[in-house]
């Protein structure tokens, strides 16, 4: 009866060890996870980016008929808004059919729909000029990605730490303080990163439409006519204040005009 209590308390005893020994490498396991993650999701990001390290952005400057400027302006946020294959985004977009009038459309597209972006671009009016600016960010994604894994082992050992500190609350504290300030700066890499991942996978393109060429004929002349009012009051009140600023010159002038006259005739006597 002894022996079997004996046995039975052994065996409580260990299943509790392996109990323990079980949540303490699912702990480890955790934190191991927990700290290459962000690393894990760098190299995910870098692996996306099918091109290479260069990053570019074209201009495109597009001469359109002024009467059709804000339809064709409209036919070209239509046609990125609905080229989702493209992943085509609207970064920017500004319109004006006034005196001055002028488009410009600034978006963010899949390099390979560039060309027939800039084509469809072009078949809406007249190409008028075209250029394309490449930078090469290797040194940036080499400088972040090695920030990336420091921040991550730096990561993995506070947790250790961390996990260590027990009921020391002091080092708890200071460990968790150091590890949040780590946390933030790694996220903000992570978001580089991830920036920079997107200017290398995808093209920005601004296209500019004028109307330089093919203004209205009849367009200065309405202009002038409505403004004629206007430009006369402005040149009136022009001339009033030439007139404010010259009076008091004159009150000075004329009777120095006088005195020379004087003094002359006196010497010719």
């Amino acid at each position: 009866m002894k022996r079997n209590s004996q046995l039975r308390r052994v065996g409580i005893l260990g299943l509790t060890f392996i109990a323990l020994t079980g949540m303490t490498a699912c702990n480890r396991n955790e934190h191991a996870r927990a700290a290459t993650e962000p690393l894990l999701m760098a190299k995910q990001q870098r692996a996306e980016a099918v091109h290479s390290t260069l990053s570019r952005e074209h201009s495109v400057t597009i001469d359109v008929p002024e009467t059709e400027l804000d339809s064709r302006f409209q036919r070209l946020i239509n046609r990125c808004s609905s080229d989702s294959a493209d992943h085509c985004t609207i970064l920017q977009s500004d319109v004006s059919t006034g005196p001055f009038a002028l488009g410009m459309i600034r978006l963010r597209i899949d390099p390979d729909a560039v060309e027939a972006l800039i084509d469809f671009a072009a078949s809406l009016g007249k190409l008028e000029h075209r250029s394309t600016q490449i930078e090469d960010l290797a040194d940036t994604i080499q400088d972040t990605q090695s920030r990336i894994e420091m921040l991550t082992t730096y990561r993995k050992q506070l947790l250790e730490l961390q996990a260590k500190a027990g009921t020391n609350i002091d080092a708890a504290i200071k460990v968790a303080s150091e590890l949040s300030t780590v946390q933030g700066n790694l996220e903000q890499a992570l978001g580089q990163s991830a920036y920079q991942t997107k200017r290398t996978s995808t093209d920005i393109v601004t296209i500019r439409f004028s109307v330089a060429e093919q203004k209205v004929f009849w367009r200065p002349i309405r202009d002038a006519v409505r403004d004629f009012f206007g430009n006369l009051s402005n040149g009136i009140s022009q001339a009033i204040t030439a007139v404010a600023y010259i009076l008091p010159w004159l009150l000075v002038v004329i009777p120095g005009l006088y005195l020379v006259r004087f003094l002359w005739r006196r010497r010719g006597r």
